[in-house]
């Protein structure tokens, strides 16, 4: 812990010559109703938590580090104990050797293309679009990328148990070693990448991905992923609770597209599978054992598929932001001058195998902005509903609604 505070403190040691520092901010303030789901034991009441997060980014003779001090529970309506702890999310050394560039350290290295789900987060998974305080760290990395007249390619070997933060029983089990080749090409508007991993977890990945515009107002993507191996909990008849165990050939796609309107709209439709989460008869099976032994720990041992990267197989998501410039488009938004700082956004999650939804709102006003210094205030509400039996209707909270303070110094 001293060593962790020595780096975190450390930036404040340096002067401007020696390097650039950067500080970010965040209190989250949530409110969160449980839901009367047979895999979990609801809460009578709402349950109300304040979090906080002091984040510093620092360039210093070619190294790079992010850390994180963060505190959960500051207060907290169920009188949960409190807890602080500082995070190394990077901390990485850079260098270029004519025409090679070498990275060495902890690092974030994500090649995932889509903005729902990124199958090609193939170091470490990070959560997407999270409503709260989430802190993501990066795994060991050496990397060395060669570029040319088409794109570049790339050597890459990593160790993503690099992490502080422990994860579920499946991310435990799932960190890995490994090494592998990345070719990436830009051709006229057309971006591909093909990567080929090795690691000691999945024991062979092939990966592809491309983005591609169309015209100024449209763009498409998509990746395609296949693994030799891959961990996952197993529903056996023979077995109570759901097994973690290692099985064959998983394979996970993805396509989107893209509108972007001159006046500020921006549309993204997404579809996703991922073979290595649960079926619907499988949930199915899982959450009429969770009735028979509702409200008991044997039924919360039942709910291991929330542990799964994808909760459902298939996955069909929305997203609709509006840039600040959009409130020019009508006359009686033109005169309110608070508008030009204030950003909404939408997203709709739908299983349409099993009619679950999840659905966030965010809405975000830049309250102060000189260049240097910053605040935002971000009010975002996530409702997980649906058909009572969904996946997604079943998560621990009915709902979750935050007021998040934001700023930079």
């Amino acid at each position: 812990m001293r060593i962790l505070l020595a780096l975190l403190l450390w930036p404040l040691s340096c002067t401007a010559e020696d390097g650039s520092f950067d500080w970010d901010w965040t209190l989250s303030a949530a409110t969160a109703q449980s839901t009367d789901s047979p895999f979990f034991s609801p809460t009578d009441a709402e349950r109300q938590t304040l979090d906080a997060l002091l984040d510093v980014q620092t360039h210093w003779q070619g190294m790079t580090g992010r850390l994180a001090l963060r505190a959960t529970n500051v207060l907290s309506s169920d009188e949960e104990a409190h807890d602080g702890e500082v995070i190394i999310q990077e901390w990485f050394w850079h260098h270029s050797f004519s025409s090679v560039d070498a990275t060495a350290g902890k690092l974030r290295l994500d090649w995932g293309v889509g903005y729902g789900y990124r199958p090609l987060d193939i170091f470490k998974p990070y959560r997407r679009h999270p409503v709260g305080i989430q802190v993501e760290e990066g795994a060991g990395t050496l990397l060395l990328s060669h570029f040319d007249a088409l794109g570049d390619w790339s050597v890459v070997a990593t160790d993503s148990s690099w992490t502080q933060q422990e994860g579920s029983e499946l991310e435990q089990a799932a960190q890995q070693k490994g090494i592998g080749i990345r070719r990436y090409l830009l051709q006229g508007d057309t971006e591909w990448q093909g990567i080929a991993y090795y690691d000691d977890v999945r024991r062979g990945l092939l990966a592809m991905s491309v983005i591609s515009v169309l015209d100024p107002a449209w763009e498409w993507h998509g990746s395609l992923l296949y693994q030799n191996r891959y961990l996952s909990y197993v529903t056996d008849s023979s077995a109570f609770a759901p097994e973690l165990k290692t099985q064959s050939s998983g394979y996970q796609g993805l396509l989107g597209l893209n509108w972007a309107s001159l006046s500020g709209h921006n549309i993204i439709a997404e579809y996703w599978y991922d073979s290595r989460a649960w079926s619907q008869s499988e949930w199915q099976n899982v959450r009429q054992s969770a009735q028979q032994w509702q409200r008991s720990p044997l039924a919360q041992s039942l709910a291991a598929g929330y542990s799964h990267a994808n909760l459902v197989q298939h996955n069909f998501m929305l997203h609709w932001t509006m840039a600040a410039t959009a409130w020019r488009e009508w006359s009686w938004s033109r005169t309110q001058n608070w508008l030009d700082d204030f950003t909404p956004t939408t997203d709709v999650l739908i299983a349409p195998q099993d009619g679950g939804v999840i659905a966030t709102q965010w809405f975000n006003y830049l309250a102060w902005d000189s260049g240097t210094t910053s605040v935002e205030v971000e009010v975002a509400a996530r409702f997980y509903t649906g058909r009572s039996e969904s996946a997604y209707a079943n998560l621990p909270d009915k709902h979750m609604i935050l007021l998040n303070l934001k700023g930079k110094f």
